[in-house]
């Protein structure tokens, strides 16, 4: 590790240098006879008006150093003073997440379509899915769902319930992560209308998804006004909805139904949208 300077220790015996040289001279200079010079003594002339320029240098440099003195104190003082912010990263507790969410009862819902694998979008979503569920506290409630689930259903949730974020879910959190793997369509109504109907007490959606959306086991798209207007009509408790779009390509084309839909359904939920 690199060792601190000490500007205090260094800017205080430079003082004291100073100090002395200045007393020394000031010495010198009341030693002095103050005879009028004539041609006789013009030397001593000469001599004296060096050392009242010395000591008009030597003053200035003096009163140099106190600024410089005054200013690191004075730094130093606010830095002493200022409350040490504390960083609990197991708890969550004073992290900035960068989201604003309604409340503390959250569902994230990842798509895992096979169009995640490109860009390894899916790497992207699963690193991100996990600092943020780090940087959420005991406090939070959470719960994860996935889609689609394989051929045999078109999505798969952890719990089925919202649970505590604390140490020892958040590792249940991590291992459901851990197995998302991308294949098949992007049923997203099925996932939103299960999040809606099923956790009661839910604050918030957050939904990480990179197309449009599609029926289960299909490539055929999905009419996402129609998702819109149900979803208008099951968000009965106000649930905020909040999404963002995955995949480079993403925010490019802001006319295409991939785009209008997270914007539309993050608009009608008073929720963020972002895309990365």
């Amino acid at each position: 590790m690199k060792r601190r300077r000490q500007i205090e220790v260094f800017s205080i015996s430079f003082l004291d240098l100073l100090s002395g040289a200045l007393g020394a001279v000031i010495i010198l200079y009341v030693a002095m006879p103050k005879a009028k010079p004539t041609s006789q003594d013009h030397h001593d002339a000469k001599l004296a008006d060096s050392i009242e320029k010395t000591l008009k240098e030597t003053q200035e440099e003096l009163r140099k150093v106190n600024k410089e003195l005054a200013e690191t104190q004075q730094k130093m003082s606010q830095m002493s003073s200022k409350p040490t912010e504390k960083r609990e990263h197991e708890s969550g507790k004073d992290l900035d997440i960068g989201f604003k969410f309604k409340g503390k009862k959250i569902v994230f819902i990842i798509d895992t379509s096979y169009s995640m694998l490109e860009e390894d979008r899916i790497g992207q979503v699963k690193a991100g899915l996990k600092m943020l569920i780090t940087s959420l506290d005991k406090n939070y409630s959470v719960e994860v769902i996935q889609y689609p689930y394989e051929e045999r259903s078109p999505f798969r949730y952890l719990w089925g319930e919202l649970k505590n974020n604390t140490g020892l879910n958040k590792m249940d959190v991590f291992d459901f992560i851990y197995g998302m793997r991308p294949l098949g369509g992007t049923p997203t109504r099925e996932a939103l209308l299960f999040a809606l109907r099923n956790y009661t007490q839910l604050s918030d959606i957050v939904l990480l998804s990179d197309g449009t959306p599609t029926y289960h086991n299909s490539n055929k798209k999905d009419d996402i006004y129609e998702i819109l207007r149900v979803v208008r009509l099951e968000n009965k408790n106000k649930v905020q909805i909040n999404c963002i779009g995955v995949g480079s390509e993403f925010i490019k084309d802001k006319t295409s139904d991939r785009y209008k839909f997270l914007s539309l359904l993050a608009e009608e939920g008073d929720g963020f949208f972002v895309g990365f």
